[in-house]
């Protein structure tokens, strides 16, 4: 079976180039004088990179790649990898604030919780409840 054919139609008309970085193997197009903007972060932060890692770690969502979460879906990941690490309530409530600010509603919060959940494991779900529960400004303690 040739390359074309098991692969697909569209690599019998396209370049294609198979990349091999960090163990992973990538298929991507080439594109002729064009640094894939992508592989070029991944690669510089791997490598350590400080003005990559420092643009990242500084600037956020405002540095400038091919392709970008809107600012709910960014606000939100964020928000999933605070309660994965079990940041502090102060934290959450800052990153749920400007959640909300940008369009999330408080069950979309909520289930950011619930999707961590089987990767975080009970343990970390139960702990982090009520300082998710506070930074939406719940008081879960009080008699119902």
């Amino acid at each position: 079976m040739s390359r074309g054919r098991a692969l697909g139609p569209e690599f019998a008309t396209r370049r294609w180039a198979v990349t091999q970085f960090g163990g992973c193997t990538a298929v991507r197009s080439i594109y002729p004088g064009r640094v894939d903007e992508v592989e070029r972060l991944l690669r510089q932060l791997a490598l350590n990179n400080e003005p990559s890692v420092r643009d990242v770690l500084v600037t956020g969502n405002d540095r400038v790649t091919t392709a970008r979460l809107d600012e709910k879906v960014g606000l939100l990941v964020r928000l999933g990898a605070l309660l994965t690490l079990g940041a502090a309530t102060s934290s959450l409530r800052v990153t749920v604030d400007q959640a909300i600010q940008a369009g999330a509603s408080e069950p979309e919060i909520v289930d950011v919780l619930v999707t961590v959940g089987p990767a975080v494991g009970l343990a970390r779900v139960v702990a982090a409840a009520p300082r998710l529960a506070r930074a939406l400004g719940y008081d879960i303690e009080a008699n119902e």
